[in-house]
């Protein structure tokens, strides 16, 4: 499978053996607040999206990345990826990280490699993100990658905020650059 880093982080694919890592950093009351709407997923539900993702990669070529700090490879801060939207043909991605870890650029950083993996080896012609609106956090990280806002709505019975890029701004954006590289999230 393929793994992707930057200057600071390792990407790598979910893996069967990620769950209980995974399954902390979800359970972890900020990461779950706007992840999970505030519930701690079941351990089960955890290892289902950990294997829709691998079927992902598999069929489709994305899924959901976890995220390492280079000098700790070991250790899981994050994730980021992607997964099928509610509009068909559409991608969604989403990202967290361990709020041990915020401040960091973490989220950018490695978001931004995931765009970039997406648009230029997955051929994705379309990415939206989508944030319950209090999560000012995310908002910045996704305006940082260069991603329009299209729209406010509820969605699942939250105010949510719509975010997208398409295959065309990515190139025309500095994405494609390490600009961003150390902005704090």
């Amino acid at each position: 499978m393929t793994e992707l880093s930057t200057e600071r982080l390792v990407l790598r694919p979910f893996a069967s053996d990620d769950v209980d890592a995974l399954h902390t950093l979800w359970a972890n009351r900020e990461v779950r607040r706007y992840l999970f709407d505030g519930e701690v997923p079941a351990r089960e539900r955890v290892v289902e999206i950990v294997e829709t993702s691998i079927e992902g990669f598999a069929d489709v070529g994305y899924g959901f990345f976890s995220l390492r700090r280079r000098e700790l490879p070991a250790e899981i801060v994050g994730f980021s990826g992607f997964r099928p939207f509610d509009e068909v043909g559409v991608v969604e991605m989403l990202f967290a990280v361990d709020p041990s870890q915020w401040g960091r650029g973490y989220a950018t950083e490695a978001s931004r490699e995931v765009l970039r993996y997406g648009f230029e080896q997955c051929e994705l012609h379309r990415v939206v993100a989508t944030t319950d609106t209090p999560n000012q956090r995310s908002v910045r990280v996704l305006q940082r990658l260069g991603l329009f806002f299209e729209k406010r709505r509820e969605r699942h019975g939250l105010d949510t905020v719509y975010y997208a890029m398409t295959a065309d701004e990515f190139r025309a954006s500095d994405l494609t650059s390490d600009r961003t590289v150390g902005v704090a999230d």
